[in-house]
Protein backbone atom coordinates (compact mmCIF):
# COMPACT_ATOMS: atom_id res chain seq x y z
CA UNK A 1 0.00 0.00 0.00
CA UNK A 2 0.83 3.67 -0.68
CA UNK A 3 0.88 6.15 1.67
CA UNK A 4 0.37 10.01 2.10
CA UNK A 5 4.38 10.48 1.95
CA UNK A 6 5.20 8.54 -0.77
CA UNK A 7 2.32 9.85 -2.82
CA UNK A 8 3.43 13.55 -2.32
CA UNK A 9 6.98 12.41 -3.05
CA UNK A 10 5.33 10.73 -6.62
CA UNK A 11 3.34 14.30 -7.41
CA UNK A 12 6.59 16.15 -6.23
CA UNK A 13 4.17 17.69 -3.86
CA UNK A 14 6.52 19.94 -1.20
CA UNK A 15 3.83 21.52 1.32
CA UNK A 16 0.64 20.48 3.66
CA UNK A 17 -2.08 22.08 2.37
CA UNK A 18 -3.42 19.52 0.05
CA UNK A 19 -2.69 16.73 2.23
CA UNK A 20 -6.56 15.64 2.85
CA UNK A 21 -6.83 15.71 -0.59
CA UNK A 22 -4.48 13.75 -1.61
CA UNK A 23 -5.37 10.99 0.62
CA UNK A 24 -8.32 10.72 -0.26
CA UNK A 25 -7.29 10.37 -3.86
CA UNK A 26 -5.20 7.48 -2.10
CA UNK A 27 -8.63 5.77 -0.95
CA UNK A 28 -10.16 6.07 -4.02
CA UNK A 29 -7.10 4.53 -5.84
CA UNK A 30 -7.21 1.42 -3.16
CA UNK A 31 -10.70 1.35 -4.04
CA UNK A 32 -10.85 1.49 -7.41
CA UNK A 33 -8.10 -1.12 -7.93
CA UNK A 34 -10.04 -3.34 -5.82
CA UNK A 35 -13.04 -3.03 -8.43
CA UNK A 36 -10.82 -3.09 -11.47
CA UNK A 37 -9.70 -6.62 -10.68
CA UNK A 38 -12.71 -7.94 -9.31
CA UNK A 39 -11.11 -9.05 -6.13
CA UNK A 40 -9.63 -8.61 -2.76
CA UNK A 41 -6.37 -7.09 -1.71
CA UNK A 42 -4.86 -8.14 1.04
CA UNK A 43 -1.49 -7.81 3.00
CA UNK A 44 -0.40 -11.04 4.23
CA UNK A 45 -1.61 -14.74 3.58
CA UNK A 46 -2.62 -14.94 7.15
CA UNK A 47 -5.75 -11.88 5.98
CA UNK A 48 -6.47 -14.80 2.75
CA UNK A 49 -10.56 -15.63 2.93
CA UNK A 50 -10.89 -16.78 -0.45
CA UNK A 51 -8.75 -18.36 -3.15
CA UNK A 52 -9.48 -15.02 -5.18
CA UNK A 53 -7.71 -13.01 -2.82
CA UNK A 54 -4.51 -11.39 -4.37
CA UNK A 55 -1.41 -10.39 -1.78
CA UNK A 56 -0.39 -6.59 -2.65
CA UNK A 57 2.27 -6.09 -4.53
CA UNK A 58 4.91 -3.29 -5.96
CA UNK A 59 3.21 -3.53 -9.35
CA UNK A 60 -0.47 -2.17 -7.92
CA UNK A 61 1.65 0.13 -6.01
CA UNK A 62 2.75 1.96 -8.93
CA UNK A 63 -0.74 1.39 -10.29
CA UNK A 64 -1.94 3.07 -7.37
CA UNK A 65 0.68 6.38 -7.62
CA UNK A 66 -0.69 6.62 -11.26
CA UNK A 67 -4.16 6.90 -10.24
CA UNK A 68 -3.40 9.07 -7.47
CA UNK A 69 -1.32 11.44 -9.87
CA UNK A 70 -3.71 11.41 -12.70
CA UNK A 71 -6.52 12.41 -9.97
CA UNK A 72 -4.06 15.25 -9.00
CA UNK A 73 -3.40 16.93 -12.34
CA UNK A 74 -6.81 16.19 -13.52
CA UNK A 75 -9.32 17.41 -10.85
CA UNK A 76 -12.27 17.99 -13.04
CA UNK A 77 -13.81 16.83 -16.28
CA UNK A 78 -13.91 18.85 -19.33
CA UNK A 79 -15.49 18.80 -22.50
CA UNK A 80 -12.31 19.88 -24.55
CA UNK A 81 -9.73 17.61 -23.24
CA UNK A 82 -11.04 14.75 -21.77
CA UNK A 83 -7.95 12.65 -19.61
CA UNK A 84 -8.87 9.10 -18.96
CA UNK A 85 -6.81 6.59 -17.02
CA UNK A 86 -2.98 6.51 -17.91
CA UNK A 87 -1.85 3.25 -19.98
CA UNK A 88 0.45 2.09 -17.34
CA UNK A 89 -1.94 1.43 -14.62
CA UNK A 90 -4.26 -0.76 -17.24
CA UNK A 91 -0.57 -2.37 -17.94
CA UNK A 92 -0.17 -2.95 -14.29
CA UNK A 93 -3.09 -4.64 -12.79
CA UNK A 94 -4.08 -5.97 -16.24
CA UNK A 95 -2.02 -9.21 -15.09
CA UNK A 96 -3.83 -9.69 -11.76
CA UNK A 97 -7.48 -8.83 -13.35
CA UNK A 98 -9.89 -11.93 -12.98
CA UNK A 99 -11.49 -12.15 -16.65
CA UNK A 100 -14.53 -14.36 -17.18
CA UNK A 101 -14.77 -16.78 -20.08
Amino acid sequence: MIDLPKSKLHCRIDHDDEDTLIQGYIDAANEQIRAHLDREVISTEAERKNESDLIDNSALDAARLLFVGHLYMNREATTQAVSELPLGYWSLIQPYRIMGV
